[in-house]
């Protein structure tokens, strides 16, 4: 067995997509959930709307951002897991969502491929349909 060849388990609950190795996943919610936010990570704190002191800040936080999370199932790990994105990620499953519409499916009766490119903030995401959909397992029950 090659440094290459070795099998990395991930005990995270959280979905992460590395540049260079795509997931393929089926998003287990309808709708999902959506927050406002200043900073990123162990940092990050909730914009609390007019009048939120983060929004009168001086620093790069001050911007709020908007983030979504949904449970999703993902094929490679074999797990349901939580992913968080953001507005770009969100306007590519919403536009996936309304094509998919057109042919009257579901998004969530489809496979995704998530890739990364690139890393940390500079990092870009793709998502695109699968055109053929596995069964899910039963631990993978749709809903949350």
């Amino acid at each position: 067995m090659s440094y290459g060849d070795i099998e990395i388990r991930s005990n995270s609950k959280f979905l992460k997509i590395e540049s260079g190795t795509p997931h393929d996943i089926r998003l287990l919610s309808e709708t999902p959930k959506t927050e406002v936010i200043h900073g990123f990570g162990n940092a990050k704190k909730p914009c609390t709307g007019e009048g939120c002191i983060y929004c009168m800040g001086d620093d790069q936080d001050a911007q709020p951002k908007q983030r979504f999370k949904t449970e999703v199932w993902d094929w490679k790990l074999q797990k349901r897991m939580e992913w968080e994105f953001g507005a770009s990620v969100a306007k590519q499953l919403q536009a996936i969502e309304k094509s998919l519409a057109e042919e009257g499916k579901k998004i969530t009766e489809v496979d995704l491929k998530v890739e990364a490119e690139g890393a940390n903030m500079q990092k870009k995401y793709r998502v695109t349909p699968r055109m053929t959909a596995k069964a899910l397992p039963p631990e993978a029950e749709i809903g949350f």
